[in-house]
Protein backbone atom coordinates (compact mmCIF):
# COMPACT_ATOMS: atom_id res chain seq x y z
CA UNK A 1 0.00 0.00 0.00
CA UNK A 2 1.85 3.04 -1.21
CA UNK A 3 -0.72 5.76 -2.00
CA UNK A 4 -2.46 7.53 0.90
CA UNK A 5 -5.07 8.74 -1.59
CA UNK A 6 -7.87 8.22 0.91
CA UNK A 7 -6.69 11.22 2.93
CA UNK A 8 -8.81 13.42 0.68
CA UNK A 9 -11.89 11.25 1.27
CA UNK A 10 -11.50 10.87 5.04
CA UNK A 11 -14.77 11.75 6.74
CA UNK A 12 -16.78 11.37 3.53
CA UNK A 13 -16.27 7.67 2.74
CA UNK A 14 -19.74 6.50 3.77
CA UNK A 15 -21.44 9.41 1.99
CA UNK A 16 -19.55 8.87 -1.26
CA UNK A 17 -20.13 5.12 -1.19
CA UNK A 18 -23.86 5.61 -0.67
CA UNK A 19 -23.97 8.08 -3.55
CA UNK A 20 -22.48 5.54 -5.94
CA UNK A 21 -25.04 2.81 -5.12
CA UNK A 22 -28.15 2.27 -7.26
CA UNK A 23 -31.40 3.41 -5.66
CA UNK A 24 -32.80 0.81 -3.27
CA UNK A 25 -29.63 -1.30 -3.08
CA UNK A 26 -27.63 0.62 -0.50
CA UNK A 27 -27.13 -1.41 2.69
CA UNK A 28 -24.05 0.18 4.14
CA UNK A 29 -24.16 -1.59 7.51
CA UNK A 30 -24.86 -4.97 5.92
CA UNK A 31 -21.98 -4.66 3.46
CA UNK A 32 -19.65 -3.79 6.32
CA UNK A 33 -20.84 -6.53 8.67
CA UNK A 34 -21.38 -9.54 6.43
CA UNK A 35 -17.64 -10.09 5.95
CA UNK A 36 -17.04 -10.19 9.69
CA UNK A 37 -20.01 -12.48 10.24
CA UNK A 38 -18.65 -14.84 7.59
CA UNK A 39 -15.18 -14.94 9.15
CA UNK A 40 -16.62 -15.37 12.64
CA UNK A 41 -18.68 -18.35 11.45
CA UNK A 42 -15.44 -20.07 10.44
CA UNK A 43 -13.27 -19.07 13.43
CA UNK A 44 -14.67 -19.40 16.98
CA UNK A 45 -13.74 -16.51 19.23
CA UNK A 46 -11.72 -18.69 21.62
CA UNK A 47 -9.28 -19.53 18.80
CA UNK A 48 -8.55 -15.92 17.86
CA UNK A 49 -6.34 -13.76 20.08
CA UNK A 50 -5.01 -11.09 17.71
CA UNK A 51 -6.72 -9.62 14.64
CA UNK A 52 -5.38 -7.23 12.01
CA UNK A 53 -7.71 -5.19 9.81
CA UNK A 54 -5.34 -4.54 6.91
CA UNK A 55 -6.33 -1.42 5.01
CA UNK A 56 -8.83 -0.55 7.72
CA UNK A 57 -9.57 2.94 6.37
CA UNK A 58 -11.89 4.81 8.73
CA UNK A 59 -12.45 1.63 10.72
CA UNK A 60 -15.85 0.57 9.39
CA UNK A 61 -15.11 -3.10 10.20
CA UNK A 62 -13.61 -2.51 13.63
CA UNK A 63 -16.87 -2.30 15.63
CA UNK A 64 -18.07 -5.57 14.09
CA UNK A 65 -14.76 -7.25 14.84
CA UNK A 66 -14.90 -6.02 18.42
CA UNK A 67 -18.45 -7.35 18.76
CA UNK A 68 -17.59 -10.80 17.39
CA UNK A 69 -14.23 -11.06 19.16
CA UNK A 70 -14.61 -9.08 22.40
CA UNK A 71 -11.49 -10.56 24.04
CA UNK A 72 -9.10 -10.34 21.09
CA UNK A 73 -6.43 -7.73 20.58
CA UNK A 74 -7.65 -5.64 17.66
CA UNK A 75 -5.26 -3.88 15.32
CA UNK A 76 -5.77 -1.75 12.22
CA UNK A 77 -3.37 -0.60 9.53
CA UNK A 78 -3.85 1.91 6.73
CA UNK A 79 -1.54 4.21 4.81
CA UNK A 80 -4.00 7.11 5.17
CA UNK A 81 -3.12 8.90 8.39
CA UNK A 82 -6.35 10.89 8.36
CA UNK A 83 -8.39 7.70 8.01
CA UNK A 84 -6.42 6.12 10.85
CA UNK A 85 -7.26 9.10 13.04
CA UNK A 86 -10.96 8.48 12.45
CA UNK A 87 -10.60 4.72 12.96
CA UNK A 88 -9.10 5.30 16.40
CA UNK A 89 -12.30 7.08 17.43
CA UNK A 90 -14.60 4.25 16.32
CA UNK A 91 -13.01 1.64 18.59
CA UNK A 92 -10.71 3.43 21.04
CA UNK A 93 -9.14 0.22 22.37
CA UNK A 94 -8.04 -0.88 18.88
CA UNK A 95 -4.37 -0.31 18.08
CA UNK A 96 -4.34 1.49 14.75
CA UNK A 97 -1.36 2.78 12.80
CA UNK A 98 -0.25 4.15 9.43
CA UNK A 99 3.28 2.86 10.08
CA UNK A 100 3.77 -0.76 9.02
CA UNK A 101 6.83 -1.04 11.24
CA UNK A 102 4.53 -0.88 14.25
CA UNK A 103 2.66 -3.91 12.95
CA UNK A 104 5.60 -6.21 12.22
CA UNK A 105 6.45 -6.89 15.86
CA UNK A 106 3.15 -8.78 16.26
CA UNK A 107 1.71 -11.94 14.70
CA UNK A 108 -2.00 -12.35 14.06
CA UNK A 109 -4.42 -15.26 14.11
CA UNK A 110 -6.70 -13.43 11.68
CA UNK A 111 -5.93 -10.82 9.05
CA UNK A 112 -8.79 -9.32 7.05
CA UNK A 113 -8.25 -7.20 3.94
CA UNK A 114 -11.72 -6.01 2.92
CA UNK A 115 -11.78 -4.45 -0.56
CA UNK A 116 -8.22 -3.21 -0.22
CA UNK A 117 -6.10 -4.81 -2.91
CA UNK A 118 -7.81 -3.17 -5.88
CA UNK A 119 -6.47 0.13 -4.50
CA UNK A 120 -2.89 -1.12 -4.38
CA UNK A 121 -0.81 -0.51 -7.54
CA UNK A 122 -0.36 -3.64 -9.63
CA UNK A 123 3.39 -3.82 -9.09
CA UNK A 124 3.00 -3.55 -5.30
CA UNK A 125 0.27 -6.12 -4.68
CA UNK A 126 2.49 -9.15 -4.30
CA UNK A 127 4.74 -7.35 -1.82
CA UNK A 128 1.71 -6.22 0.18
CA UNK A 129 0.38 -9.76 0.36
CA UNK A 130 3.83 -11.00 1.38
CA UNK A 131 3.82 -8.44 4.20
CA UNK A 132 0.55 -9.93 5.43
CA UNK A 133 1.99 -13.44 5.19
CA UNK A 134 4.96 -12.43 7.30
CA UNK A 135 2.78 -11.31 10.22
CA UNK A 136 0.47 -14.35 10.19
CA UNK A 137 0.79 -16.48 13.31
CA UNK A 138 1.30 -20.24 12.87
CA UNK A 139 -2.08 -21.64 11.88
CA UNK A 140 -3.39 -18.14 11.20
CA UNK A 141 -5.65 -17.19 8.29
CA UNK A 142 -5.77 -14.24 5.92
CA UNK A 143 -9.06 -13.32 4.27
CA UNK A 144 -9.00 -11.15 1.16
CA UNK A 145 -12.41 -9.81 0.13
CA UNK A 146 -12.70 -8.19 -3.28
CA UNK A 147 -15.29 -6.98 -5.78
CA UNK A 148 -16.30 -9.41 -8.51
CA UNK A 149 -15.60 -7.64 -11.83
CA UNK A 150 -17.98 -9.99 -13.66
CA UNK A 151 -21.00 -8.71 -11.71
CA UNK A 152 -22.65 -5.82 -13.62
CA UNK A 153 -24.02 -4.06 -10.53
CA UNK A 154 -20.60 -4.22 -8.87
CA UNK A 155 -18.97 -2.78 -11.96
CA UNK A 156 -21.53 0.04 -12.10
CA UNK A 157 -20.84 0.99 -8.48
CA UNK A 158 -17.09 0.69 -8.98
CA UNK A 159 -17.09 2.91 -12.06
CA UNK A 160 -19.15 5.60 -10.33
CA UNK A 161 -17.35 5.69 -6.99
CA UNK A 162 -14.96 8.67 -6.63
CA UNK A 163 -12.38 6.81 -4.56
CA UNK A 164 -12.16 3.98 -7.11
CA UNK A 165 -11.01 6.23 -9.97
CA UNK A 166 -7.42 4.94 -9.86
CA UNK A 167 -8.30 1.42 -8.72
CA UNK A 168 -8.30 -1.79 -10.75
CA UNK A 169 -10.41 -4.77 -9.79
CA UNK A 170 -9.01 -8.29 -9.47
CA UNK A 171 -10.70 -11.49 -10.53
CA UNK A 172 -10.73 -14.39 -8.11
CA UNK A 173 -8.17 -16.13 -10.30
CA UNK A 174 -5.82 -13.13 -10.09
CA UNK A 175 -6.16 -12.99 -6.31
CA UNK A 176 -5.47 -16.71 -6.07
CA UNK A 177 -2.37 -16.33 -8.23
CA UNK A 178 -1.14 -13.44 -6.07
CA UNK A 179 -1.49 -15.66 -3.03
CA UNK A 180 0.48 -18.47 -4.65
CA UNK A 181 3.21 -16.06 -5.76
CA UNK A 182 3.43 -14.75 -2.20
CA UNK A 183 3.96 -18.19 -0.71
CA UNK A 184 0.45 -18.55 0.71
CA UNK A 185 -1.80 -21.60 0.51
CA UNK A 186 -5.43 -21.38 -0.59
CA UNK A 187 -7.68 -22.81 2.11
CA UNK A 188 -11.07 -21.78 0.75
CA UNK A 189 -12.64 -19.38 -1.73
CA UNK A 190 -16.18 -18.45 -2.63
CA UNK A 191 -18.39 -15.81 -4.23
CA UNK A 192 -20.72 -13.84 -1.97
CA UNK A 193 -23.50 -11.22 -1.99
CA UNK A 194 -25.85 -12.76 -4.54
CA UNK A 195 -29.12 -11.19 -3.41
CA UNK A 196 -29.69 -7.42 -3.03
CA UNK A 197 -31.97 -5.96 -0.39
CA UNK A 198 -35.26 -6.54 -2.29
CA UNK A 199 -34.40 -10.27 -2.33
CA UNK A 200 -32.77 -10.53 1.09
CA UNK A 201 -35.19 -13.28 2.14
CA UNK A 202 -33.16 -15.55 -0.17
CA UNK A 203 -29.80 -14.81 1.46
CA UNK A 204 -29.70 -18.06 3.47
CA UNK A 205 -29.22 -19.80 0.11
CA UNK A 206 -25.93 -17.99 -0.54
CA UNK A 207 -23.88 -20.49 1.43
CA UNK A 208 -24.74 -23.08 -1.23
CA UNK A 209 -23.85 -20.79 -4.17
CA UNK A 210 -20.21 -19.97 -3.51
CA UNK A 211 -18.91 -21.56 -6.71
CA UNK A 212 -21.11 -19.45 -8.98
CA UNK A 213 -19.17 -16.42 -10.29
CA UNK A 214 -22.28 -14.24 -10.02
CA UNK A 215 -21.96 -12.71 -6.56
CA UNK A 216 -21.15 -9.04 -6.10
CA UNK A 217 -17.99 -9.93 -4.17
CA UNK A 218 -15.79 -12.90 -3.38
CA UNK A 219 -13.26 -13.91 -0.76
CA UNK A 220 -10.13 -16.03 -0.69
CA UNK A 221 -9.02 -17.59 2.61
CA UNK A 222 -5.26 -18.12 2.80
CA UNK A 223 -2.75 -19.64 5.20
CA UNK A 224 1.03 -20.00 5.41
Amino acid sequence: MSRPEFDEFAGRYDELLAGSMPEGLNEDAYFASYKIDLVASRHPRNTVHRILDYGCGEGRSLPYLRDRYPDAQLWGFDVSEQSISMASQRVPDARVSADWREITATHFDLIIAANVFHHIPLDAREAALSDCRDVLAPGGCLYVFEHNPYNPVTRHVFENCPFDVHAEMLTMRQTTQLATNSGLHILHRAYTLFFPRPLKVLRPLERFMGRLPLGAQYYVQMGR
